[in-house]
């Protein structure tokens, strides 16, 4: 039978069993290494609010701490959120951080 990705969509390589999270839109169990993890970080404050704030502060250069989020998706959720895309057969093949320089690459030669 013919494999659709050469790592089977999980990072698990020699290990028998990897420990469960939650999907943070679902709710579903799912294998840490198959899940989908993006970080978030933002300002306490929103925008159009840090202003005002800034200006009231008795500090002169007190900057407002960040929240830090890591959320959590099932594959499922982020594609229907559009967290990541479906790749076609050709694109599934580029992998890590070097997509979007390879992917420059392929689109240079091919254009004359």
């Amino acid at each position: 039978m013919t494999k659709k990705r050469r790592n089977n969509g999980r990072n698990k390589k020699n290990r028998g069993i990897v420990k469960r999270v939650a999907c943070i839109f679902s709710g579903k169990l799912i294998p840490k290494d198959k899940a989908v993890v993006r970080y978030v970080i933002r300002n306490i404050v929103e925008t159009s609010a840090l202003r005002d704030i800034q200006e009231a502060c008795a500090f002169e250069s007190y900057t407002l701490p960040k929240l830090y989020f890591k959320n959590i998706y099932s594959i499922e959720a982020a594609i229907h959120n559009r967290i990541v895309r479906v790749r076609s057969k050709k694109d599934r093949k580029i992998r890590g951080i070097n997509k979007i320089k390879i992917i420059k690459k392929i689109n240079n030669s091919t254009s004359f």
